[in-house]
């Protein structure tokens, strides 16, 4: 199957393709984006090469590196005020910029159709249009079957793991594969959107070696708690220099899999919902440990978790049901004030959990990582 791919273990950093260009409805110009200003607003800059090299940059598989992670687009207030554009780098700022606001006027569907695979859709990396769904369909992999499985096509769209390990079955030149695996999307050289399969793996163990970085018994015990080392450790990220760099590290609960985040390339937001983080909570979470915030939503509630920097989503991370801090302090002060809020459990349910997660997702368009359980659907061929 020429559209599935065994997706490699972060094996090497991956090359600059581009770079993000919006195209303002309120003031109508397309500008490029520079990042994220700390009233959530979006950062933009005038389109024109000589500042270029501010603006945010894209790899080739479509996802933020240079100060942001997968969950960028959660971070801004107004994502209805603009349309996003992934732009190739050989494409000149002032020849982008025409085009893009060309796309807006009525009568160009011809520039539309060209831009449509550079857009950024809503939250998404990639498009749902853009996905070879025939050629999938005859491995049992369809739109609705994705969306079935707890929002898996959403997360992949955005450019995440699916929520749920599937069985995968396909031929190959040595005979028959098959497996459990999570299925994610991505980019080829072409621009193409395939599916990746990341299968289940063993655990990491003690004194496992991971790009040069040896595992200890605290290491995995973090990484088994939160899905995260909940600290900064230096890795190889290019095998063929041997470079290394500071970097965040993370698990999939499901999969077993490792993932690693340059320290360099990640955002740490300073205010999350309407919790601004202290200086002291700021550089705690730049340092990728726990930090506990409390906000209130829109509902008039206020919930008490943590957030972390996770390698996994490329981003910061809500821990809902898998925090290690004690928050008995932050529910006497909730209990003082009056004021109604939900504790998450460390190792354990989250009350009223299935209510909260909905109003979270909702709200903070965070996504929770699965309990360490194993959830599949089959995937099988079509004769």
């Amino acid at each position: 199957m020429n559209d599935v791919n065994l997706a490699p273990e972060n094996k090497e950093a991956t090359p600059e393709h581009g770079y993000l260009m919006a195209y303002d409805k309120k003031e109508q110009k397309a500008k490029g984006v520079k990042g994220i200003a700390a009233n959530g607003e979006l950062e933009t800059l005038e389109a024109n090469e000589a500042n270029r090299d501010q603006f945010i940059k894209v790899d080739q598989h479509g996802n933020f590196f240079t100060n942001f992670g997968k969950n960028f687009l959660y971070q801004y207030n107004n994502p209805g005020r603009y349309s996003l554009y992934n732009v190739p780098k050989e494409t000149p700022v002032e020849q982008a910029k025409e085009k893009i606001e060309a796309a807006q006027e009525p009568q160009n569907e011809a520039v539309r159709r060209e831009l449509a695979s550079t857009r950024v859709y809503n939250n998404h990396r990639f498009n749902e249009r853009e996905v070879n769904w025939e050629q999938a369909a005859r491995y049992g992999i369809t739109p609705d079957g994705l969306k079935n499985a707890k929002d898996s096509l959403e997360r992949m769209l955005q450019g995440k793991t699916s929520a749920i390990a599937f069985r995968v079955a396909k031929n190959s030149e040595l005979g028959r594969e098959n497996g459990d695996a999570k299925l994610s999307l991505f980019r080829d050289e072409n621009g193409s959107v395939k599916f990746d399969i990341h299968y289940i793996r063993q655990a990491p163990k003690i004194g496992e070696d991971y790009r040069g970085h040896v595992l200890t018994e605290e290491d995995l015990k973090a990484l088994n708690q939160t899905g995260n080392l909940g600290k900064a450790v230096d890795v190889v990220i290019d095998y063929r220099t041997k470079e290394t760099k500071s970097c965040y590290l993370s698990k999939d609960p499901v999969t077993n899999e490792l993932f690693h985040m340059p320290v360099e390339q990640a955002r740490v937001p300073r205010k999350v919902k309407d919790y601004t983080l202290s200086p002291k909570e700021y550089e705690a979470a730049v340092r990728g440990e726990e930090v506990p915030i409390r906000f209130k939503s829109d509902n008039g509630n206020y919930y008490t978790t943590s957030i972390q920097m996770s390698a996994a989503e490329r981003g910061v991370e809500f821990l809902w049901e898998r925090s290690t801090k004690k928050l008995e302090e932050a529910q006497k002060q909730g209990q003082e004030n009056g004021q109604q809020q939900e504790i998450p459990q460390p190792n354990g349910p989250l009350q009223n959990a299935p209510k909260l997660k909905k109003k979270a997702d909702k709200e903070e368009q965070a996504v929770t990582t699965p309990k360490p359980r194993v959830r599949k659907a089959t995937i099988t061929p079509k004769m």
